[in-house]
């Protein structure tokens, strides 16, 4: 091994896994955190002679293999936001994700998407009034006489629960629930 080809490597510590490759390999992708390494940079352990970094190794890995590639992929082991929160911090364009990956990354926005639609949705229904839940029930007369039984105010609300999932934030959470104990089933 000659000593040029040592002066050019770097060894990368990132949540304690280490990575090793060559200077020249993260100046490809210039204006990022891993181009401008230099040992003044707090991180840098002249004794290990090594960069840590307290970050997501498993992440880590597809992005020092951007590095090397130039194929930036969506690792599907870890969801949406850690991926753009790693992708920020090491300074690189989430556009940059292959339309082969696209679709799985792009998942969990269109879902935050749909979730704010849904509850937007909900504030703009009108709701119904508690006396014509009770008229659903048919105990409209005992309502409007406070006559109401313990199991005759709580029936309406465990009845929405199940059968109107988006009636409030705990009907949308057992709605969920259940859908997935069907998946298992």
């Amino acid at each position: 091994m000659n000593t040029v080809d040592t002066d050019n490597r770097v060894i990368l510590n990132v949540g304690g896994i280490r990575h090793e490759t060559y200077k020249a390999t993260l100046k490809k992708i210039p204006a990022t955190r891993l181009s401008r390494l230099t040992e003044a940079l707090a991180n840098y352990d002249p004794v290990l002679n090594e960069y840590f970094f307290d970050r997501h190794p498993g992440v880590f890995a597809q992005i020092l293999n951007y590095y090397r590639s130039g194929k930036l992929h969506y690792p599907t082991d870890v969801c949406g936001p850690l991926f753009e929160e790693e992708l920020e911090f090491w300074g690189l364009d989430s556009n940059q994700v292959e339309p082969c990956c696209w679709m799985t990354y792009t998942q969990h926005r269109d879902t935050q998407d749909v979730l704010a639609i849904l509850d937007r949705l909900d504030l703009d229904t009108d709701k119904p009034t508690e006396e014509d839940i009770m008229k659903k029930f048919g105990w409209e007369e005992e309502y409007r006489a406070g006559e109401l039984n313990y199991w005759q105010r709580i029936q309406p609300k465990i009845w929405a629960l199940f059968d109107e999932p988006y009636s409030s934030n705990v009907a949308k959470v057992m709605s969920k629930l259940l859908d997935r104990l069907v998946c298992l089933v």
